[in-house]
């Protein structure tokens, strides 16, 4: 499709309209998360009941899951974020015992595994992203995958109903295309991250989706790209082992835990600074010397007055989603970055995190 978020929303209102327990209007959704998620929860006019998060591993806290009523909930949605993936086994399991589908959203984990299977193929339906930043990346673009032959029929009879992308929507494609794929390097993000169409490291709630069949134009490029996909992620999982290796001497921050079954495919090094103040000056400085770090979600899902609309529940606990909120950066693992990259992000950590202990 267009979009991974026109996706989501579309597998929603599949989901919505042919379940046999109407009441079953709720999707359980992690308090940290990407906030396209419960805008297609909107879209589809269904409830989201939010989890907290395990803050060592950004998945789901599955004692807390575990102890969520089921009545009402359609589906479980995981998250595994920034190449890392949940403990989607567990999830499977959980899924299974309450009799609700498993949403498995991997748009930032194409071909990372666990239990080696990999992110995306767990559950009922798998979700991938070629937007920007994504290991294979069009600019924009999403895929659907399913082992359920009723729910393929389904979604294929409503992709056949979407228009193709329209002339100037290719044309526009094409030239996000080439400035994202010229001016990406660390020297030159400052060039596309002041690019506003391109909408670099901005997060921003909007049910304002484009619902439209996915164009071959860019579907060619993400073929060709999708052969290199082992490459891609060798690189970019070298990357971050040098960058972990980097701060392994720093104080003042956490690194996110990857599950002993898992491997990442490293689309970002995710960490945890104590200071908050420090990241948001980290942050600057990394942009500075054109190091396209980011804070991600700038609030859980949980603070967004837009989401609280349609929780199901309002006093849900999502203590942990808020604090990595505010206390998380992410830094770039493209295989653009080369060992001088590493040794400034790691000299700027010094500099913000170990002086101001």
């Amino acid at each position: 499709m267009s979009s991974a978020r026109a996706a989501m929303a579309m597998l929603f209102v599949i989901l919505k309209k042919n379940t046999s327990n109407k009441q079953r209007n709720e999707i359980i959704l992690p308090s940290y998360t990407c906030y396209s998620v419960p805008a297609a929860a909107e879209i589809a006019d269904l409830k989201v009941r939010i989890c907290d998060i395990n803050p060592q591993t950004l998945g789901y806290d599955l004692d807390q899951l575990n102890s969520v009523d089921f009545s009402n909930v359609l589906a479980i949605v995981t998250a595994n974020l920034y190449g890392n993936p949940d403990d989607l086994s567990a999830l499977e399991a959980i899924a299974s015992k309450h009799n609700v589908i498993l949403l498995d959203d991997s748009a930032q984990s194409m071909n990372a595994r666990i239990d080696g299977r990999y992110a995306g193929t767990f559950g009922d339906i798998g979700l991938y992203s070629l937007d920007k930043g994504k290991n294979i990346t069009s600019i924009q673009g999403g895929i659907i995958v399913t082992n359920n032959d009723k729910l393929a029929e389904l979604i294929k009879l409503e992709i056949d109903k979407l228009p193709e992308p329209s002339f100037k929507q290719k044309i526009v494609e094409s030239i996000k295309l080439v400035i994202y794929s010229i001016l990406l390097r660390p020297w030159l993000y400052w060039i596309p991250a002041n690019i506003s169409a391109l909408g670099l490291g901005n997060t921003i709630y909007t049910t304002d989706y484009l619902f439209t069949k996915y164009s071959k134009h860019l579907a060619s490029i993400s073929f060709r790209l999708f052969s290199k996909i082992d490459k891609i992620t060798s690189q970019r999982c070298q990357n971050a082992k040098k960058i972990r290796n980097a701060l392994n001497s720093v104080t003042g921050i956490e690194q996110i835990k990857i599950l002993d079954n898992a491997n990442s495919c490293c689309l970002r090094l995710a960490i945890i600074i104590n200071d908050s103040e420090a990241r948001n000056k980290l942050i600057e400085s990394l942009h500075i010397i054109g190091i396209g770090a980011t804070p991600s979600y700038p609030m859980s899902i949980a603070e967004l007055n837009e989401v609280s609309k349609f929780t199901s529940i309002h006093n849900h606990k999502s203590d942990n989603g808020q604090y990595i909120a505010k206390h998380i950066i992410t830094i770039p693992t493209s295989p653009y970055l080369n060992n001088s990259d590493i040794f400034a992000i790691k000299k700027l950590f010094i500099k913000h995190l170990v002086t101001n202990i």
